[in-house]
């Protein structure tokens, strides 16, 4: 290029930038904004000091979580190596034999690890003995016998078999019918053990895969995607960002103001948005409860990565997975009272709500009764008449009718009512606590009284194989037998959580000795509403609710014998005993407690997004139920680990989610 042409190209450049400044300069007076150009550079300024400040504070705390990095890694996983393989991913070939003279070679699965033995030339009779911690007095049963000398036999298949993993493995070794040695120990998952049949010395001859592991990349990134939504909160909500966006609303909306006018209608429109949001504002922390309760129910029932803790308790003792039915019938409760009493307010008859109760209650089992004949269980000879649905409707009908017919249309102020005012919620109440105590005392005697054909009465065990095989048939009890009575043994749940380890019979964990317990559990939550319509500031509530979880707690332990399976009476889902019920109550409770802080009181949490399927929890429980096994929420595993299936699960459970979302801006809402 000639120099006159690269002089006529700039002379090209600078003639268009000065008509672009001159254009640009003329448009921007016309829309009157050179007077708000530096209101507008101080936002964006605010905005990135904001920003930087921000990071800052992110830097410092990763620099203190940095510190305490490798301590905690080596005290909940024993390892500072967290990272995934695809081979842990996808699965491990791991091959290990089924002991004894038939034995074959196997793939060792998810939740499972072998053991070998010594060949033993000498002509002594070996037998291994185990049993899975969790079978409460169930008697040791043969894992492995000296084999059969073959000539060909595959000593790998006969020399070794497979243990579980998810909990501590009893084993004991009996050399010519006399017992050698006892042990227990909890193997890990994928680990290739040696077992010494002289002492039961366990020693590691491949190391195992971390099985929880997958649990700890998942809660990273959980905590990143919070992290990520509290900054663009942060950002969100400053007055100085919300001025702005008013400001450029006004702008893209309304005629020119002048400066004056345009502060003073700016601080009217925020004030009055502030005074609407007072105005309208709910116990978002109670939605958010409700959400939190349903988004785990969906989570645990898709397979929960198939941890243990996230599946239902073999039969005493508590699990994840046990406590979300219950915080729902609590979380009920609590909506009922404050529901109720609109409506009395409101001037709604007491005969028109106990009808509208009435009407839910039949929905919820109609409901109910659809779901258990999904995946075509629709045969009439054979179909489960209770279930989950049902035993909400139960609850729902007598709570509800109850309180229709006795809360106060109004309370009166606390300070009316002299000594007596601050336990106002209890002294209003006391024919609905008299009908709890009965429902307690009528499933006590039931329970313990109650005479069941070839089982002691007042048995409280799973049957099969505990109690050493005494009474296998008995699973449940008086629970299990009015079940039988009403429905028939072929209309109640055929496979309880206690059948993998016990190996009993049918047990309906929703059958109707339980729908007591229950409703006592929704009464329980009742109070709580109660603490919410009588007293107003925040302080009196949560004392109350610390209290409350504080009292049922205690008495739920005392009642538990402060054990899993020694007390009175143990804490047990499968019975919804009175300590289950309490327990759960009392986790309620301090829960509520710690959600109102957060969200109501401190708003340091907006409840997001467990909000969201809180406001639409029955079609959230009746669509994850009839989608389950469908394409996109789940598919057919390809190696079959826990991480896989744990990213499965969350991926499931996060599209209901993310569904709720969508449904609640498009407010749409299933009400019954």
């Amino acid at each position: 290029m000639s120099l006159g042409q690269w002089l006529e190209s700039w002379d090209l450049v600078l003639g268009t930038l000065f008509f672009s400044r001159l254009l640009i300069y003329i448009l921007w007076d016309k829309l009157t904004l050179v007077a708000h150009t530096r209101i507008l550079g101080g936002y964006i300024n605010h905005i990135v000091g904001q920003a930087w400040v921000g990071v800052l504070w992110v830097g410092c705390v990763l620099d203190l979580v940095g510190e305490k990095y490798n301590q905690v890694l080596i005290y909940f996983f024993d390892t500072t190596e967290v990272g995934l393989d695809m081979a842990d991913i996808l699965q491990q070939k791991l091959v290990c034999g089924t002991g004894g003279p038939k034995a074959k070679l196997g793939r060792v699965h998810i939740d499972n690890a072998c053991i070998q033995i010594e060949p033993d030339n000498t002509s002594d009779t070996y037998q291994v003995l185990a049993q899975n911690y969790q079978c409460w007095g169930c008697p040791l049963k043969e894992a492995w016998e000296t084999p059969v000398v073959v000539p060909d036999l595959d000593l790998n298949a006969s020399y070794s078999f497979q243990v579980q993993t998810r909990y501590s493995t009893i084993l004991g070794v009996v050399r010519n019918g006399t017992n050698v040695c006892n042990t227990t120990h909890h193997f890990e998952q994928y680990g290739l053990y040696h077992l010494d049949l002289d002492n039961c010395d366990i020693s590691v001859l491949t190391k195992p895969v971390n099985a929880f592991l997958p649990i700890f990349w998942a809660f990273v990134s959980l905590c990143l995607l919070a992290g990520l939504r509290l900054a663009y909160e942060s950002v969100y909500k400053t007055a100085v960002f919300r001025r702005f966006l008013v400001w450029v609303k006004l702008r893209s909306d309304n005629p020119p103001l002048l400066e004056d006018e345009e502060a003073q209608d700016t601080a009217q429109l925020l004030e009055s948005a502030e005074a609407a949001a007072k105005k309208a504002r709910r116990v978002k922390s109670l939605d958010a409860f409700r959400g939190m309760a349903i988004t785990i129910m969906i989570f645990v029932n898709y397979g929960g990565g198939s941890y243990y803790f996230f599946n239902h308790s073999p039969w005493n003792g508590l699990t994840v997975a046990d406590l979300v039915f219950p915080w729902f019938i609590w979380i009920m409760g609590v909506s009922l009272a404050i529901s109720t009493q609109s409506q009395l307010r409101n001037s709604v008859p007491r005969k028109k709500i106990i009808l509208r109760v009435i009407k839910r209650s039949i929905i919820l089992i109609f409901l109910g009764l659809i779901i258990n004949s999904e995946g075509r269980n629709n045969d009439l000879r054979t179909m489960r008449f209770p279930g989950v649905l049902q035993r909400f409707g139960l609850s729902y009908m007598v709570v509800g009718v109850m309180e229709a017919m006795l809360l106060p249309r109004q309370y009166p102020e606390i300070t009316s009512r002299g000594m007596l005012g601050p336990v106002l919620d209890l002294t209003t109440s006391a024919w609905q606590w008299l009908a709890a105590l009965l429902c307690m005392g009528l499933h006590t005697a039931i329970t313990f009284q109650l005479p069941v054909p070839g089982c002691p009465t007042g048995y409280l065990g799973p049957g099969g194989l505990a109690e050493n095989q005494t009474h296998h048939n008995c699973t449940g009890g008086a629970a299990m037998w009015v079940d039988v009575s009403v429905f028939g043994s072929r209309h109640i749940y055929q496979h309880p959580s206690s059948t993998p380890i016990y190996q009993g019979g049918a047990h309906d964990p929703e059958g109707l000795l339980g729908t007591l317990t229950s409703i006592v559990l929704c009464w329980l939550g009742v109070a709580a509403g109660r603490v919410l319509l009588v007293h107003k500031d925040w302080q009196s509530r949560v004392r109350r609710w610390v209290v409350w979880g504080l009292v049922c707690g205690l008495i739920a332990a005392s009642l538990a014998g402060f054990s899993q399976n020694q007390g009175v009476i143990p804490i047990n889902k499968n019975l919804w005993s009175i300590s289950f019920i309490l327990a759960t109550a009392s986790m309620a409770f301090i829960l509520l407690t710690a959600m109102y802080l957060l969200i109501d009181v401190y708003r340091f949490w907006s409840g997001s997004p467990l909000y969201f399927p809180g406001m639409n929890s029955i079609l959230m429980y009746m669509g994850h139920e009839i989608c389950s096994g469908m394409f996109p929420w789940s598919w057919k595993p390809l190696g079959n680990s826990h991480a896989e299936l744990l990213a499965m699960n969350m991926w499931g459970c996060g599209l209901w989610v993310l569904t709720s979302y969508v449904l609640y801006k498009k407010k749409m809402f299933l009400a019954l």
